[in-house]
Parts: structure tokens; sequence; C-alpha cells
């Protein structure tokens, strides 16, 4: 066994090679970007193949191989899948590996974590009924590494532990018991479009307030700052006399200016609900009604009202602009609809004649562009891999050509990585730089 040795560009936990072999007993795989410079970035690969080759068994192999939690049972697939070894290497060097021994190609395997010197590892044995032997000490060294995963497969449904946990809340309490005393319906992770979409859009409104109780608090701290350099300024400058400072009607239009100016750019945050709109006529009003006025003490007096205006809108302006980014990049999709969010009022989906629409109501491309939109901005905080089977499914040609690109824009400068198997010429004429074929090595 070898320690690679990943020197990219790429987020930590992105994953930037995977190697499989016999798998089905007749092909064998090694899958990487051919740049190896230094500034190669893995955000976004696409795998392709010809039919049958594998591409989709890969993808979830590599899903239920990743996947963290005990409880969604992610080794039995590997477990019922043929192959003698799969591993995957992540940018910062770890090493996820399952092998097996001998010539058998199902049921029990060894599976390692091998980061730096440090080396895990663990038999899962695979005993009658597809049970397995405890292996919750894997599972405790792959939560440690904080890497989530979602799956989308060919059935449209987007799988991941993190549903595993909300289903707890959104079902009623007589599902709940079903569910417990089933064991058949343990694998949450295996859940309806529909239910799936429901627990994003929650999920998206829930970060929403997040976000801006967050920037809220950021610009009490900057208030709180900008009051007490006032206070100094006020003892400073105590024996200055303001009679004494030179008229300038030039200063009045300025600050006239600046005022409008903020109310224009408050109606962009009042949108979402991250703060109310700025009513600045009435000042505006006295200030050009009253010219006589010293505007030094004018000035003085509603400077500490504007850095405090200044200060909500940089704690705010990053979540507004996620927000924003968010809304028009889905309203591209949309035809005789559109969609808003609101602190207050959650996700809208409006016709173009007022009418509101449930998330049942949509067609079954916009509920996949709303499912993958919704867990990609939630997603934004953590390393997460989306892995998508065949993203062109239930999408048209347009569509095809807009999709990796409003995902990539909307994940811009966070540790989110997409993989993807496609046939689309769409998809693999725009990136080839991207793509990597399956080529089998084992013939």
């Amino acid at each position: 066994m070898h320690i690679t040795d990943i020197n990219t560009a790429s987020p930590p936990l992105s994953v930037v090679r995977i190697e499989v072999e016999r798998l089905f007993g007749r092909y064998t795989y090694i899958l990487t970007r051919k740049d190896n410079s230094s500034q190669l970035d893995s955000s976004f690969i696409i795998l392709y193949g010809d039919n049958g080759s594998g591409k989709t068994t890969i993808l979830k192999l590599l899903f239920h191989l990743l996947s963290p939690k005990q409880k969604c049972d992610h080794h039995l697939f590997l477990a019922q899948t043929p192959f003698s070894r799969f591993s995957v290497v992540l940018a910062n060097g770890t090493s996820i590996i399952a092998t097996r021994t001998d010539s058998n190609l199902l049921g029990t395997f060894q599976i390692q974590i091998l980061q730096g010197s440090y080396l895990f590892q663990e038999i899962v044995q695979i005993e009658a009924e597809n049970r397995k032997t405890q292996d919750y000490e894997f599972y405790q060294h792959l939560t440690k590494l904080q890497l989530n995963l979602f799956l989308l497969d060919d059935d449209r449904r987007l799988k991941s532990d993190f549903f595993e946990e909300e289903t707890r809340d959104y079902q009623p309490n007589s599902m709940k018991k079903f569910l417990f005393i089933n064991p058949f319906f343990e694998d949450r992770t295996n859940i309806t479009r529909e239910t799936a979409l429901k627990l994003s859009i929650a999920r998206t409104e829930d970060w929403i307030r997040e976000q801006a109780l967050k920037g809220a608090n950021q610009g009490v701290e900057n208030i709180h700052s900008i009051y007490e350099d006032i206070i100094a300024q006020i003892f400073h400058d105590a024996d200055k006399v303001y009679d004494d400072f030179p008229q300038s009607p030039q200063s009045m239009d300025i600050l006239i200016n600046e005022l409008r100016s903020y109310e224009s750019r408050s109606k962009e945050f009042s949108h979402f609900g991250l703060m109310s709109p700025l009513m600045t006529q009435k000042i505006v009003q006295i200030l050009q009604v009253n010219t006589q006025i010293n505007d030094s003490i004018i000035r003085n007096i509603l400077k500490p009202y504007l850095d405090s205006i200044a200060a909500r809108f940089n704690a705010l302006q990053k979540t507004k602009d996620l927000l924003s980014l968010f809304e028009n990049t889905i309203n591209k999709f949309l035809h005789d609809k559109h969609l808003t969010l609101h602190i207050k009022d959650g996700m809208r989906i409006v016709t173009d004649t007022g009418e509101e629409l449930s998330s049942e109501m949509l067609s079954s491309g916009e509920k996949q562009l709303l499912l993958l939109f919704c867990n990609t901005l939630t997603a934004r905080d953590r390393a997460t891999i989306f892995i998508i089977d065949e993203p062109e499914i239930s999408l048209n040609i347009k569509w095809q050509r807009q999709l990796i690109r409003a995902l990539l824009e909307l994940t811009k400068d966070s540790q989110i990585q997409f993989i993807v198997a496609t046939h689309s010429i769409e998809l693999l004429s725009q990136y080839k730089t991207n793509v990597v074929k399956l080529a089998n090595i084992g013939k």
C-alpha cells in the first residue's frame, strides 16, 4: 500500500482519484484527471463511459463507501457488489479503501482509512441474511472527516444521511413509530423525492433565517464599536465650536445623496426580509428646507445613524448576494412562474397570474432542479460531495446547457464537489477538461 501525495487547488475533502479492480469481475479502472498541475481543481468531475461499463455502480460505491451513518447499512451495498478493490483518494491525501483478499468478489471485505502515517482497518463480515458484524469504529473514524454526501441516481431520488435525521422531525408520531418497529423502512436515505424536496425546502428556509440572524448579530457588534468611536470623538472634539465651521452646500448635497442611496440599497435587503426598508424622504425634506443649519452639526448628528446602517449592510451583504443568486438562478429555469425567498414567508412559488403553487405541483424537471439547488445552497458551509447520475434525465436541452454552470456559480468559494456521470453531449462538449473516461485496463 502506498501513500498518495496530493497537491491540488481542490477543496481538501474532494475526491481526486478513484480506483476499482475487477468490478463485476471484468472491469479495472483508474479514474483521475489527466492534469496533474498543482492548480488542479476537482470541484467538478464528469465520468464518461459506454453503457454497461459500470458508471452508475461506481457512483453508488463512492456514495456508500464515504457516507458516515452506520444505521443506513451502507456496507451492505458494498457487500452485494462484485469487486476485488475499491479505493477513493481525497485532496488532503486521505485514502478510504475496501478490498477482498480472496477470489470471492461478494460478501465480507476489509475496509481501511489511511491518513498520512495513520492506518485504521476493520473487517466487515457479512453473515446469513445479509446481516453484518459491528463496524461502528469505522463509521466513527469516517464521521471525523465531517464530509457530507448526496446521491441523485437514476431513479431521481436524492439520497443522503442528512435525510435519515430529518425524517424524524418530518414524520408524524404514528409514522415515526411505524418506521421504528419495521427494520425494512429504517433506511431513510431512500425516501421519496416529494419528501426529500419538502425537507430540503424547510432546511433552506431555516438556513436563510440562521444566516440572517448571524448577520444581524454581527451588525449589532459593529454598531457597538461605532458608538464607542463616537463617544471617544465627542471627548476629543469637546472644545470645538461648530459655528466656526464654514457652510458648504455641496456637503449638504452629498449627505442627501447618501441618504437616498441607502434607502435604495435597503430595498434589496428588504426584498428578502433581511431588514425593513429605510424611509429617508422626510429627513431629506427637512434638510432641503432648512438650508441655514450648519451642515457640520447635521453631519455629526446623522453620522452615527448612517454608520449603523452601513454596518448592517456589510454584515448582511454576503447573505443577500447568495439569496439573490439563488432566486435569480432558479427563476431562469422556470416558465410562467417564479420563486421568491423571504425570512418570514419562506420559499414561495407563484404563477404569473398570482396563484401560489405547492412543490408537488411542479414538473419532474422543476422538482429535480429545486432539490439540487436547495441542497447546494445549504451545503455551502460544509465539505460536501454531490454525486449525480445522468443529470440530463428530466431536463430539456436548454436546461442541460445551464445546469452545471448554475450549480458551480451557486457553490463558488465553497467546499462542494460535483461528480457526474453522463452521456449528454451538451455537458461533455462544454466541460471537456473535466471529463474522466472509463478505460478498462484489466483486459
